[in-house]
């Protein structure tokens, strides 16, 4: 599906639509924002940036006062401001946007009362285990919000305690950056599955957005595994992260021009291929001791004909959905 800016812009490139007509036709299709749409974007941006400016500002003054504050005034302090960003939810309801932002507040608090915890007691934890710690204790408040943010900020915290985990440790068959790769992969790839299967597939706004963040993780964790192989892999073992990458490549672009119809996610999917390919390239033309000189003549040849290949492959598959939604 397209918006009504694209379809507009479609009739005015199939000269359907008189150029000098096209600020009056986004007045009437509503692409243009009006007051009471500017009023609430104000109003939840205003509310938005409360949250996070009190959130961070209780984080700051117990850094701050760190040696003035006493053990019991500091946790006074966090569970306070704690139970203050819940009160809301005694009026609103959790999927207001009210509510959702209170939760949001008091997610982020949650992260500081746990460093707070850990650096009076020290506890003795790996710092994973506090990122760890912390999704798992804001998980029902995540799902009992149902608010891109907060998901966002939960999904954030799980990846950095993956990649925290495999400093420290390994899993799988590879060694430091390819089982975080791997396991960024993993993680990334199933949310996303989850929120596609969630989402309707014509949704735009903040849910798109947040899809299109997860979906760039995923993609560069799974590049980065490709790049792994091309510069640093030797063993055969290491075969399974070009299958990776592949694999993600392939289902990838077939989701999101079959099924969903992305084009910003198509972008990036060959803005991965045109990075890998040209890791290839550049390690085959350095290993046959090619002169410098030359290898940056050929790689800008190639670079400029794969970026130009690009462009034209996902201008043709824009006018191909175009066409089919005529």
């Amino acid at each position: 599906m397209f918006s009504a800016r694209s379809r507009i812009l479609h009739l005015i490139d199939e000269g359907m639509l008189d150029p000098k007509n096209t600020e009056a036709a986004m007045e009437a299709a509503g692409v243009f924002p009006g007051p009471r749409d500017w009023y609430r974007f104000v109003e939840r941006l205003l509310l938005g940036l409360g949250v996070l400016a009190v959130a961070t500002g209780v984080v700051f003054f117990v850094a701050y006062n760190w040696d003035a504050l006493g053990k019991f005034g500091k946790f006074a302090l966090v569970e306070g401001a704690m139970i203050v960003s819940l009160l809301p939810l005694l009026r609103y309801d959790p999927d207001s946007h009210v509510g959702r932002f209170a939760l949001l507040g008091a997610s982020i608090l949650v992260g500081a009362l746990l460093a707070l915890f850990g650096q009076i007691y020290q506890t003795g934890a790996d710092t994973w285990q506090l990122f760890a710690a912390w999704g798992a204790l804001i998980l029902p408040w995540v799902v009992l919000g149902r608010f891109v943010p907060l998901w966002l900020l939960w999904i954030g915290i799980v990846n950095v305690a993956i990649a925290l985990y495999f400093t420290l440790f390994r899993l799988f068959l590879f060694a430091g950056t390819a089982d975080m790769a791997i396991a960024m992969v993993l993680f990334n790839a199933l949310v996303l599955i989850i929120w596609e299967s969630r989402q309707p597939a014509a949704s735009e706004g903040d849910h798109r957005i947040g899809v299109r963040l997860v979906a760039t993780v995923t993609g560069v964790a799974a590049t980065v595994l490709a790049l792994d192989l091309i510069i640093g892999g030797s063993r055969h073992v290491h075969l399974l992260e070009g299958v990776i990458w592949f694999v993600w490549l392939v289902v990838h672009c077939w989701v999101y021009r079959q099924r969903i119809r992305d084009l910003f996610l198509l972008a990036g999917g060959c803005l991965s291929l045109i990075v890998v390919g040209s890791t290839v390239l550049i390690r085959a033309m350095i290993e046959g001791r090619v002169y410098d000189a030359v290898v940056f003549l050929i790689m800008a040849l190639i670079l400029v004909l794969a970026g130009s290949s690009a462009a034209a492959w996902l201008r043709n598959t824009a006018h191909t959905w175009e066409a089919g939604n005529d």
